[in-house]
């Protein structure tokens, strides 16, 4: 509904709809809050030890989810990252890019991250001046194998490629991190967006008392 009102204010301000007519006069967009799906640190455990033999194709599609699970990054983001993005900084690797939602630019030191799990993985794939040189169409594509792998893994929930950015957040909080050193690596423009993921695991209270006691 949203998208629709966006057309239809677009219509009006070229003269293409009545004013008078205007749909959405008495009609109130109520924003629901969608379920975040994410993995516990047991359950991303399962996915980096699963074998997958000789499925080339699944085994790619998980390195995909997670080198994004260690690093945040969206589908719209991992599509375009090139080569060229990893730059070496004092001999430690570092991922920088532009966000292609928010614009913001993000610089990741993938060697901290995760303790440096997606170092390995951008070191398997250097041959690809594209990366991983996924296509931009095949996210759903991605789901479906992201679905075979999870039950594979023995794991019980609806996993789609934007679970790896959730998952992302939800841990590296739970880890410790600062809410707003997160809003800077995820490159969300307000730190009211981050906030959402420290309500998701209740773990987080007790690992902050536990450093407490």
């Amino acid at each position: 509904m949203r998208h629709l009102k966006r057309y239809v204010n677009l219509a009006i301000n070229k003269d293409l709809f009545d004013i008078v007519k205007y749909p959405f006069r008495k009609y109130r967009i109520h924003h629901v809050e969608s379920p975040r799906v994410h993995l516990t640190p047991e359950e991303l455990r399962k996915l980096e030890k699963i074998d997958l033999g000789k499925r080339k194709a699944l085994r790619k599609a998980l390195d995909i989810f997670l080198f994004c699970c260690y690093t945040g990054l969206r589908f719209s983001d991992i599509v375009k990252i090139r080569r060229d993005n990893f730059q070496y900084i004092d001999g430690k690797l570092w991922l920088i890019f532009s966000s292609t939602k928010t614009k913001a630019d993000i610089r990741l030191p993938v060697y901290l991250l995760f303790e440096g799990k997606a170092v390995a993985l951008s070191e398997k794939y250097t041959v690809n001046p594209s990366f991983f040189d996924i296509n931009i169409n095949s996210n759903s594509n991605i789901n479906k194998q992201l679905r075979a792998i999870s039950q594979l893994a023995g794991i019980k929930k609806n996993i789609s490629f934007h679970t790896a950015r959730h998952t992302n957040a939800t841990l590296l909080l739970y880890n410790g991190a600062h809410i707003t050193t997160v809003q800077k690596l995820l490159g969300h423009k307000s730190v009211k967006t981050t906030e959402i993921y420290s309500k998701i695991m209740d773990m987080t209270i007790v690992c902050d008392l536990e450093k407490i006691y």
